[in-house]
This record gives C-alpha cells, sequence and structure tokens, in this order.
C-alpha cells in the first residue's frame, strides 16, 4: 500500500498573515482591555464602555484619610521631650485631662535661691569704656533697667565659662541712654553690657537688675 509524502504545509505568506494578526489583535486588546484596566488610559472610549477604566482609577487612588474623629491626636510628649511628658504626667495628677491644654516645660527655669535686686554705678571717661556683668547659668534670666548721662556705644553680650576672646552679642547701638527689657541667658557664663564714651566729658552709667543673679560686678 502506498502512502503519500506530499503534505499541504502553510506557505510562507500564509505564515506571516497569521502573524500579523496575531499582533494586530495582541495590540488591539492591549489598547482597549489592558491600558483601561491597568493604567486607567482609554484612547479609544472602549475601556469605559466595559468599565474598565474603573479598575486602573481605583489601583491609582490614594487612600481616603480617616474623618477627623478618627485622626490620631499626637501631643507635644510624643519623642523626645522628657520634660513635656513630666509635666503633661503632674497635670493630669493635679487636675484631670484638658483636650484644650497644650505644654512648655522650657517656659520656666525654676531657681533654688533669693530673689534680688542689684545696682552698680560707672563713670565712663572719654574715650574709655566699662562692663557690667551678671553670672547665669543656661535659662535664668533678669529684668534690667540702665540709664546714662549722655548717650553711649552699647553691647549687650555674653561670654561662656573659660572661653577667652569671643563673645555673643545680644542688642548693639551706636548712641544710645537708656534701656529696659527681659534677658534669658542662651548660655552658662557672664552676661552684661558693655559701653564706651565717645564724647569728650565724663558719662555717668547707672544700670539695675531683678532676677536670680548672685550680683552684678565689674570684670
Amino acid at each position: 500500500m502506498n502512502i503519500s509524502q506530499n503534505q499541504n504545509l502553510p506557505s510562507t505568506q500564509r505564515l506571516l498573515k497569521a502573524t500579523g494578526l496575531s499582533m494586530a489583535l495582541a495590540a488591539l486588546l492591549l489598547i482597549t482591555v489592558v491600558m483601561p484596566a491597568e493604567y486607567g488610559i482609554d484612547p479609544t472610549g472602549i475601556g469605559g464602555h466595559l468599565g474598565l477604566d474603573v479598575l486602573g482609577a481605583n489601583s491609582e487612588a490614594p487612600s481616603s484619610p480617616p474623618p477627623p474623629g478618627q485622626v490620631p491626636v499626637t501631643s507635644a510628649t510624643d519623642g523626645s521631650d522628657a520634660a513635656n511628658a513630666a509635666l503633661a504626667a503632674r497635670a493630669e495628677a493635679a487636675f484631670g485631662k484638658s483636650d484644650g491644654q497644650s505644654l512648655d516645660a522650657s517656659a520656666v527655669s525654676l531657681v533654688a535661691g533669693p530673689l534680688r535686686r542689684s545696682t552698680l554705678t560707672v563713670i565712663l571717661e572719654p574715650g574709655k569704656g566699662a562692663e557690667v556683668k551678671a553670672q547665669l547659668k543656661t535659662g535664668e534670666g533678669l529684668v534690667f533697667h540702665w540709664t546714662a548721662s549722655a548717650d553711649v556705644a552699647v553691647d549687650m553680650h555674653g561670654e561662656r565659662l573659660n572661653v577667652k576672646n569671643a563673645w555673643t552679642s545680644y542688642a548693639v547701638e551706636a548712641a544710645q541712654h537708656e534701656s529696659s527689657g527681659t534677658f534669658v541667658a542662651p548660655f552658662e557664663g557672664s552676661h552684661g553690657w558693655y559701653w564706651k564714651n565717645h564724647g569728650a566729658e565724663p558719662v555717668t552709667v547707672e544700670v539695675e537688675a531683678v532676677g536670680f543673679q548672685p550680683d552684678l560686678h565689674r570684670p
């Protein structure tokens, strides 16, 4: 019995045509199905009719924030602020919780010692200057007032402990005869004023400070 060896194989042209149709179908599916569903992109509008663009939009949308009543409240006591945490505990123990209460323990610097009123008078000869200082620790403060019999140049400043030839200025004026204010030491050291008389006559400067400073002195 003879078996035919001839098979009807597809021609190269038919293979190319089938490949082209497959690629066209894949591109069509990409545009009409995949892009609307995965990325929310619908250039043909078909994805919208099929409801596929909703899937893409939902995958990209960020989660909605919780309602105001469900937002966790973070207080100033969170983290490293141990002073505020201790203050919060004492406040709750003394008065109970209060929703409107905020905390700032750094606003108070407690000092063990008597309140002092210190005064000092210096006379500036023409062309000469003088300093008056108070020794303060970080956070300690004083209320001050000084007057001069004529305008003088003034530099209110501070010098850190054991540091030479370096200072931090807080207020500087070229010609001033009076000043009042409140001062809180930003670091431990000596803090006060340097006045210089640029005039031709002697000038008297009187300074007064109220606080917990040991004294007012001339360095």
